[in-house]
């Protein structure tokens, strides 16, 4: 965490509106992709790592949180899309609407499915050998301090799933979102943002996944020797198409389209100079640029470029 303080003093040290496009998008990729690793230690994960939330317990300094606030507003204002992997429990916090339990199942299916199914148990059973606790972030809570080992019956039960619902997304991170809220108000005009549904607010900042790849074929430009009905073009866009739908949304720099949708993402390819048959497709986040050798068969052009979709560090690098 010692070089966050170098990435926030960005935010006290520069007008990010004044940045050019370029640099501006480039910035907020790279700001979240760091912020939001799990390295970081801002966010807990889920168990398949695809969704962050607050922590319970604090690894950082809680005036990160208020930065990382400000940070994501000052994404909102400047329109552009980030990689912020929280539920729309977060957007429905900021806009005031309670969190609900579909909001938990997105996060934890495994966890929220179990309590959709106490909900839904119909055995005329009085008690359901559970108590009134929570279990979370490696802490057990007692849901009602004033009646320690309560057990759950089908007569509490809904207060039980509600109460457990609560807890895991307002009062366990109840003073962590607070100072994030405080942060994203700070870079962002309320009035504007409370105009937004929670699930346009989550479109407007982190995209959506309405993938049309024909637009993205008619958006894309060629550059140098490369042309649409070169050999090298012909074969890129075959092999495209024969790509699992995860491989292609991987290989947007982003996996989530900007909420004006695919036409506002607008790619270049040009020729790879320099290049032996061995090297990779390359990419250049910031500039929306994607350089591709001209390799000497279809064959090695896919396997070339399912290899650099598949890269640990990501395939959009600078």
């Amino acid at each position: 965490m010692n070089k966050y303080p170098c990435l926030f003093k960005v935010l006290y040290t520069e007008d990010v509106s004044k940045r050019t496009d370029v640099n501006k998008k480039d910035f907020f990729i790279n700001v979240f992709k760091e912020l939001c690793a799990p390295e970081s230690q801002l966010l807990m994960y889920n168990d398949n790592n695809t969704m962050g939330w607050f922590p319970t317990k604090l690894s950082v300094d809680k005036e990160k949180y208020f930065l990382f606030g400000i940070l994501c507003g000052l994404a909102l204002n400047n329109y552009s899309v980030v990689h912020l992997p929280f539920p729309l429990a977060l957007f429905k916090k900021l806009l005031n609407v309670k969190p609900s339990l579909e909001d938990l199942i997105e996060f934890s299916p495994v966890l929220g499915k179990s309590l959709q199914y106490i909900l839904d148990y119909s055995d005329d059973v009085e008690e359901m050998d559970m108590n009134f606790t929570v279990t979370w972030d490696h802490s057990e809570i007692e849901l009602d301090p004033a009646e320690p080992g309560k057990m759950v019956t089908n007569y509490n039960r809904t207060e039980f799933v509600d109460k457990y619902v609560d807890f895991i997304l307002n009062k366990s991170v109840e003073e962590v979102f607070e100072e994030f809220k405080r942060g994203f108000f700070k870079a962002c005009d309320k009035c504007i943002v409370e105009m937004f549904e929670p699930e346009e607010l989550r479109g407007v900042l982190v995209g959506n996944e309405e993938y049309d790849w024909d637009i993205l074929k008619e958006n894309t430009t060629y550059e140098g020797s490369f042309y649409a009905e070169h050999p090298t073009i012909i074969s890129f866009w075959e092999v495209f198409d024969e790509l699992t739908p995860k491989e292609k949304a991987a290989f947007l720099w982003f996996e989530r389209v900007p909420i004006q949708g695919m036409s506002a993402v607008k790619m270049r390819v040009r020729p790879l100079f320099k290049f032996t048959q061995d090297h990779l497709p390359q990419a250049l986040t910031c500039y929306a640029l994607f350089c591709l050798p001209v390799y000497q068969n279809k064959e090695t052009l896919k396997a070339k470029l399912i290899e650099a979709i598949n890269h640990k560090r990501g395939f959009w690098e600078e």
